[in-house]
């Protein structure tokens, strides 16, 4: 799930039809916190480099949290096309909006749920 897909094991690990958002949500919170950003191996993108694609958490030393969207050129992959950006106060609502902008469809096939409905019901 750190890189914005299951693994196999992540998958076995999971044996369902679908996983909880608050499950979700932990495994986001904790790992944002402690690496300052994520998924992990997500990154501004800089000129010359290959443009991370898709959204992604980062959390600034003034404790607010940004939610950054970005997609590259489709001919030329370290090419920058298109940056969004929303900045948070709260983490519960940045890991939210993430979690709906990331996987509003899923994680690779497996629903998320939340109180017994699918997310985005």
């Amino acid at each position: 799930m750190i890189s914005l897909h299951l693994s196999v094991p992540e998958r076995r690990l999971l044996g369902s039809e679908c996983v909880s958002v608050e499950e979700v949500t932990a495994v986001v919170k904790r790992l944002l916190k402690q690496d300052g950003i994520f998924p992990p191996t997500a990154r501004l993108w800089q000129p010359g480099e290959v443009v991370f694609e898709g959204f992604f958490l980062v959390k600034h030393t003034d404790g607010k949290f940004q939610m950054v969207g970005q997609r590259s050129n489709p001919i030329r992959p370290t090419e920058l096309a298109d940056r969004t950006s929303s900045e948070y106060d709260d983490l519960d609502d940045a890991v939210s909006q993430f979690i709906e902008n990331a996987w509003s469809k899923g994680i690779d096939g497996i629903r998320l749920m939340r109180r017994s409905q699918p997310l985005g019901s």
